[in-house]
């Protein structure tokens, strides 16, 4: 009675799972003078210059302190010393304002206001407020009448002030160029209280106070919102010869150090993109400092000493980068990348063929699965496992006309060390960060049955499913037939329900043994293995002394894995569509009736093969 052995796997993609010591003392400052720039430096030998585009600005202060009106004479004098509030109100603002106005039921206190000198009528209104304040007492205006009550009725009153309204009062300002939650926060400090929250929708501040703290924060306002960028100089320096992100660090000591004067005024910036340094100030001189400072040291770049970097590998094997590394800067003894050598024909079980074809019963002594294999790579039973790649050197040292490193791994800690000038290096790091990316991960899910045949089912269970008389359709989800064609059952389904289907049909017919159904979590170009059985002894060789004929016989034994095996690589492209490597075994151990050798027959069935799938198939 034959046997088939079909294979049924689901795919369903899973989200990749994926945290100081003191520095040397400050240098000694440079000094940054305004004056002209000194001789040119002798030339480069090899003729480059460091490219530079300055761009100046208006080099006027951005906070520009509003003009001052000389002061006028005086001609009123104010003296209430410790004097009622109604008394001081009806002397400011009924005797010397001529306002109408009104002191709110409950209101009392007592309130100095006193001038050494006569002051301008327009200022007795401010006085008179400050004196108020002293008190917790305000002044608020509506309609066309002032009334002096306690502040904390008088900010309950939500009086806006559209235009003209003196006293507590509560206004909005647009700020056009700065941002309203850091103006929000320097006014806090300066006059605490007086905004009341900030808008950043609109980019505006809420004030609340008296006349004269509204009009505080307003010529504060005025000073800070300018155009900042308007005043600024902006300098794009280009080395030639070093890379940005080592010179910015070195010059941002000379001018940004705790102690230095420079403190603050001058920002250093690495484009990466363009290998640039872009410095920004406000003082225009101070870019043909800086300019001078990169071309100085764009200049000694040139000789620069090897020095040792450590790159500590984020994503994957530091063994596998620095192989990568080796190969890909000329290193021809270097070991080749971790998916070398694992191509479709050699992707089959330890001792198979590598064509992709069904095996017969194998004779004792054959060359069989995992004879004298390696253990430390071979996964535990039933495990997940990802092959590492083949051991090979992990360092290089690349000669003259490529970059002059010496790459190694130091596995521990997962890190590629790297000992080179620190221009190599900025080429290998960039290498490095662009192939230590986050893998893909995949979840396989496969069904091994086997199926045996009957008269119904005589020419196979792909042939009884479309042509024999089972009325039988799968129409939950994409089916796709296996790519290299294979006697019996080849179906492909999207979910664990349509297996389930296909087996309860089958089960009506004839009968289905489940020899396993795994369920793989492997990385993206990682192979994942799992194997259920037994390790049988197998005799390869006898020997027995020719001198002695009473020698007792020898013989040589290699043990061979049987049971349930399976291999799957996966490869996903940037299109969601997934390469599948597949070499699946069963085998079967029977004891020998062919020959008299003392070895048991191992029937193993065998195929490998390569399947392309989308997501969920």
């Amino acid at each position: 009675m034959k046997r088939q052995l079909p294979v049924m796997l689901t795919i369903a993609f899973a989200g990749c799972a994926p945290p100081p010591a003191a520095g040397p003392p400050p240098p000694m400052m440079p000094e940054f003078t305004s004056s002209p720039a000194p001789a040119a430096a002798p030339p480069l030998p090899d003729n480059r210059e460091v490219r530079s585009t300055i761009v100046g600005g208006t080099q006027r202060p951005a906070i520009a302190a509003p003009p001052q009106a000389a002061p006028r004479a005086g001609d009123i004098s104010l003296n209430f010393p410790a004097a009622t509030v109604d008394v001081v109100a009806q002397g400011v603002l009924g005797d010397i304002l001529r306002l109408p106005f009104t002191v709110a039921p409950g209101t009392t206190g007592t309130v100095t206001l006193v001038t050494p000198v006569p002051v301008p009528r327009a200022s007795v209104f401010g006085l008179f407020e400050d004196a108020l304040k002293a008190s917790n007492l305000a002044i608020t205006q509506g309609g066309g009448v002032f009334t002096v009550r306690p502040i904390d009725q008088a900010r309950s009153q939500g009086v806006v002030d559209r235009g003209g309204v003196s006293g507590f009062a509560a206004e909005t300002v647009t700020l056009q160029f700065v941002n309203a939650d850091e103006m929000r926060k320097l006014l806090d400090g300066i006059l605490p209280g007086v905004v009341s929250r900030a808008d950043p929708g609109q980019n505006s501040l809420v004030l609340s106070g008296t006349t004269g703290q509204r009009a505080n924060a307003r010529a504060l306002l005025a000073q800070f919102d300018v155009n900042w960028l308007r005043n600024m100089s902006f300098a794009l320096v280009v080395p030639q010869r070093t890379d940005a992100r080592i010179i910015v660090p070195e010059i941002d000591k000379l001018i940004n150090s705790p102690d230095a004067p420079t403190r603050g005024l001058v920002r250093l910036i690495a484009m990466e993109q363009l290998n640039g340094i872009l410095a920004i100030t406000s003082q225009r001189q101070y870019l043909d400092d800086v300019r001078r400072w990169i071309e100085i040291l764009d200049r000694e770049g040139q000789n620069n000493e090897r020095r040792l970097f450590v790159y500590r590998v984020q994503n994957g094997r530091s063994k596998d980068l620095a192989r990568v590394l080796n190969t890909a800067f000329g290193n021809a003894t270097g070991g080749s990348d971790s998916s070398a050598g694992r191509n479709n024909d050699d992707f089959a079980l330890d001792g198979g063929t590598r064509n992709s074809q069904v095996g017969d019963a194998a004779r004792p002594g054959d060359a069989g699965y995992a004879a004298g294999r390696n253990p430390a790579t071979t996964p535990a039973a039933g495990g997940i496992a990802g092959s590492p790649p083949a051991a090979g050197p992990s360092s290089a040292q690349v000669g003259p006309g490529g970059i002059q490193a010496s790459i190694s791994s130091d596995e521990a800690n997962n890190a590629v060390v790297v000992f080179s000038t620190p221009r190599d290096y900025a080429v290998i790091e960039d290498a490095l960060r662009k192939l230590d990316v986050l893998p893909l991960q995949v979840l396989i899910e496969a069904a091994i049955t086997e199926v045996t045949l009957n008269d119904a089912m005589r020419y196979g269970v792909q042939w009884n499913f479309k042509a024999g008389q089972t009325n039988f359709a799968l129409t939950d989800g994409v089916t796709s037939a296996v790519s290299r064609a294979f006697p019996g059952f080849s179906f492909f389904f999207s979910n664990n329900s349509s297996i389930s289907a296909a087996l309860n049909a089958l089960e009506t017919q004839t009968k289905v043994n489940v020899l396993s159904a795994p369920k793989l979590m492997v990385l993206n170009n990682q192979t994942a293995a799992l194997q259920v059985g037994d390790q049988v002894p197998v005799a390869t060789q006898s020997a027995v002394g020719v001198v002695n004929p009473d020698s007792p016989i020898v013989n040589s034994i290699q043990y061979r894995d049987t049971g349930v095996i399976l291999k799957v690589t996966p490869r996903v492209n940037a299109g969601g569509l997934v390469l599948l490597d597949i070499a699946q075994e069963v085998s079967d151990v029977a004891a020998t009736d062919s020959s008299t050798i003392n070895s048991p027959t191992i029937s193993t069935r065998r195929i490998s093969t390569s399947i392309a799938v989308q997501d969920g198939q």
